[in-house]
């Protein structure tokens, strides 16, 4: 128990990786002086990223410096390459002169590097244009800021010499403040008299920046208070709790249960298609059977798919994003849930019937097993009302737990790179059902609230019902239709419900 205590103790200090799981974050820092340009690169490579590109250089963070280092100066190199500088319409390349290489903990026990590299740009005075073409597809912190030295003067400009994020190290705590997506910057110079221009006097003039950036809707968080609920973070109880050289039994029980309330937790953010079944479940007029059907169809999709997810990242890393996977099943998922809705409404439009749901007094007195054969039959509640398929259900809960959660597939790959394959399934399993477990009391207050109705309105007849069977299949489309828009970045996030 003491040693449970501790644990709790030291979890109560986490941190998000600012820009989530998936991220690699940009900086660029372009010194104009009078012989050539200074160049400061620095990648930041979250969870994910690091973990592929540590399997690529074959090591892990117990690696020694000098093989560390030597993998990261002939990486700096690659990446360098693959900047697309020109200077007068001629192609210049930035000539490498150092790099530093850190490794610390991220979430999940996964670790997450910072590169940071110097380089020099041999051009004269004139045009200058360049354009970052390393992890363009990747969401993240994309900055570039561009400073003149003495003795220079700079004439035209993309961006200002304001660094906003201090090198990716201290990013604005102003929520108001969206994280940059620029990877292409120009500009113009000449040197001049030793009186550097001031920043309010040059021409800054933005400029388009590459189409296949992505705006990253996850917030900048840097504090425990500002992660998102139910997400696994640097050093956090689970976090320290795998890295123990030995679990016991009572220490593995604990971890499952700490994954299932993470589950549970991460359940009640944004996207996890909570609004849809209670409207489903309303306008179908289900069932408990139903909404703990849908929960077993949520756990056994969501554990499908983030092991299918992590399987692709350790071995497919090199031909595989994982986060075009995740953006691929989420717009499948929310385009899903719009066939499903109208698919609801087309059939409550085309039934002649639905106002008229148990006209005939003599049906309430046998509401469970009397069936009336004439041009008013409907099957009563014993049985799955007719435009409450169990198809329906099944789609319905397989496009709840389509989209895999970051932090489920933290824990998973955290789990197989400490060599407990075994227990990161577990986990991976507890944090579903949990997330399950969510969707599943949802629909159970539904149907108690339903309950609660007064007397005149619980008949079938009522026509609370026919609106509700009209509606609740519009609700599923909007949503599935805002689940869409936020997984391709239409939309942030934030204005996600359900």
């Amino acid at each position: 128990m003491r040693k449970l205590f501790a644990f709790f103790l030291c979890s109560m200090a986490v941190f998000a990786h600012p820009m989530g799981n998936f991220s690699v974050s940009h900086f660029s820092k372009l010194q104009i002086e009078t012989h050539g340009v200074a160049l400061q690169y620095v990648l930041d490579l979250a969870e994910i990223p690091t973990f592929e590109l540590l399997s690529t250089w074959k090591i892990d963070r117990s690696a020694s410096p000098r093989e560390i280092d030597e993998h990261a100066t002939k990486q700096a190199r690659e990446w360098l390459s693959h900047l697309e500088i020109t200077a007068g319409g001629r192609p210049v390349k930035a000539r490498f002169e150092a790099v530093r290489a850190t490794i610390s903990d991220g979430a999940g026990n996964l670790p997450i590097l910072r590169m940071d590299m110097r380089a020099h740009l041999d051009t004269e005075s004139g045009a200058l244009k360049y354009e970052d073409r390393n992890y363009p597809e990747r969401a993240g912190w994309k900055e570039i800021v561009i400073v003149a030295a003495d003795g220079v003067s700079l004439t035209k400009v993309s961006q200002s010499d304001k660094d906003l994020s201090k090198a990716l190290t201290q990013y604005p705590a102003d929520p108001t403040i969206a994280p940059p997506q620029d990877l292409r910057a120009e500009l113009r110079w000449k040197a001049a008299k030793p009186v550097q221009v001031p920043v309010a006097t040059q021409i800054v003039k933005s400029i388009p920046q590459p189409h296949n950036a992505p705006v990253s809707a996850a917030p900048v968080t840097l504090t425990p208070e500002g992660a998102q609920p139910g997400s696994v973070t640097r050093g956090d109880f689970l976090s320290r709790l795998l890295h123990e050289k030995e679990l016991s039994l009572s220490l593995i029980l604990v971890a499952l249960a700490a994954s299932f309330g993470l589950g549970a937790v991460h359940a009640l953010t944004p996207g996890h298609g909570k609004a849809i079944v209670a409207a489903y479940l309303v306008g179908s007029r289900g069932t408990l059977k139903h909404a703990a059907f849908l929960g077993a169809m949520v756990t056994f999709t969501h554990t499908i798919t983030v092991f299918a997810l992590g399987l692709a990242t350790l071995f497919l890393f090199r031909f595989i994003v994982p986060e075009k996977i995740t953006v691929l099943l989420g717009a499948l998922s929310g385009l899903s849930i719009v066939v499903i809705g109208a698919f609801m409404l087309y059939k409550r439009i085309r039934q002649p019937g639905h106002a008229h749901l148990h006209t005939h007094a003599h049906d309430h007195h046998h509401p469970h097993t009397h069936h009336h054969h004439g041009p008013g039959m409907h099957t009563h509640h014993s049985h799955v009302p007719e435009d409450l398929s169990w198809g329906g259900l099944v789609a319905l809960g397989a496009t709840g737990g389509l989209v895999p959660c970051e932090s489920a597939l933290v824990l998973l790959l955290g789990a197989i790179a400490l060599g407990r394959a075994g227990l990161g399934l577990l986990l991976l399993l507890s944090f579903s059902l949990g997330l399950a477990l969510v969707l599943m009391l949802i629909g159970v207050l539904v149907l108690y609230a339903k309950n609660l109705l007064p007397e005149s309105t619980k008949s079938g007849s009522h026509p609370f019902f026919h609106y509700a069977g009209l509606a609740s299949p519009a609700v599923v489309m909007v949503v599935g239709v805002l689940m869409t828009a936020a997984s391709l970045g239409w939309i942030e996030s934030k204005w996600m419900i359900g």
